[in-house]
């Protein structure tokens, strides 16, 4: 049976695409044997991970937000982030993240899921990909080594690299880690594939990438609104910069993946060695959905949350189909 590797990008609230990816795959039986994120795929993973797969209908985290409460909407920010405002704003960062409370919203006190997530994690590999901003480098932590034993310990040492991997400034305060400071690996690469390339138990990969945006309208349309709107109109245009660097090089790097199996084909070779790495040549299938804003919470539409859940799903399962025909 094929085993697939998946790549969780991130992505603000349209990591529920990649839910619904998740969600269907595992409905589906398609083995996913290991998995890459960043940024708000990282949130997606884990909510993966402390499902119940064998009695729940959906993952913990994710069951909130399909009931749509006003509650519901409110707690995403806090299972996404655990977040609160500085007590004295100092202009250097509008949010702190609290470990602890970030760690009891994800259901990471609960020892019944604390058993799901290391038996989940002995059937799965899981990734986090990083930007060391302090060495000015992306950095990839392997989840399995960090909670080879899921105790408060351990747990303390992941919920450090967890929120590494979601910190975005200047809404954050970068997060330190062994005394340097990272933040989420999408400033780098927000489509983390290299650990898939070079994993030879993977044999095809699952890309979720958010790279097809309309952004000349949505400059458009940013620059066509009255001056009487200035402060909407500035917290939109910072949303729209971030989600521009965090998403432009993932052109660059789904180009170098594809140009690899092209070079390898070419060269009819399964795999080549590179700086002391081999990458293995595999099929790399791209889940690629259109125009989906960023934003955490909408404040426009109410329903995005479970519009791209269930987007997730109709295209992966279109995706198989294909690959089936």
């Amino acid at each position: 049976m094929t085993e697939y590797g998946l790549v969780a990008s991130g992505g603000g609230y349209r990591s529920f695409y990649t839910a619904g990816a998740l969600v269907w795959l595992k409905r589906n039986d398609v083995p996913v044997v290991h998995i890459t994120s960043t940024s708000s795929g990282n949130n997606i993973v884990l909510d993966y991970l402390l499902w119940d797969w064998e009695r729940e209908a959906l993952p913990p985290v994710l069951t909130q937000t399909q009931r749509l409460s006003f509650r519901d909407i409110f707690d995403v920010l806090t299972n996404f982030a655990g977040l609160q405002p500085a007590l004295i704003p100092n202009g250097s960062h509008m949010f702190t993240v609290s470990k602890s409370r970030c760690r009891k919203s994800l259901q990471l006190d609960d020892a019944r899921r604390r058993d799901l997530l290391a038996a989940h994690l002995a059937e799965v590999r899981w990734d986090i990909m990083t930007t060391n901003l302090t060495e000015r480098r992306s950095e990839t932590f392997r989840v399995n080594d960090i909670l080879a034993s899921v105790d408060d310990a351990a747990l303390d040492r992941f919920m450090d690299v967890f929120i590494a991997g979601i910190t975005t400034i200047p809404y954050f305060k970068a997060n330190k880690v062994d005394g340097r400071y990272y933040l989420e690996g999408g400033y780098i690469d927000n489509t983390p594939l290299r650990a898939l390339f070079e994993d030879p138990g993977v044999d095809e990969i699952v890309a979720v990438d958010f790279t097809d945006y309309d952004y000349h309208t949505a400059l458009e349309r940013a620059y066509n609104k009255l001056s009487l709107v200035m402060l909407a109109n500035s917290i939109e245009m910072n949303l729209l910069v971030s989600d521009i660097q965090w998403s432009l090089p993932n052109t660059s790097v789904l180009s170098q993946a594809i140009l690899l199996n092209q070079l390898l084909e070419a060269l009819d070779r399964p795999s080549v060695d590179v700086a002391g790495k081999t990458y293995y040549r595999k099929p790399l299938h791209i889940l690629q959905p259109k125009n989906l804003e960023s934003m955490t919470v909408s404040l426009r539409d109410a329903t995005a949350q479970k519009d791209y859940f269930k987007l997730g799903q109709e295209e992966t399962e279109q995706l198989f189909a294909s690959m089936r025909e």
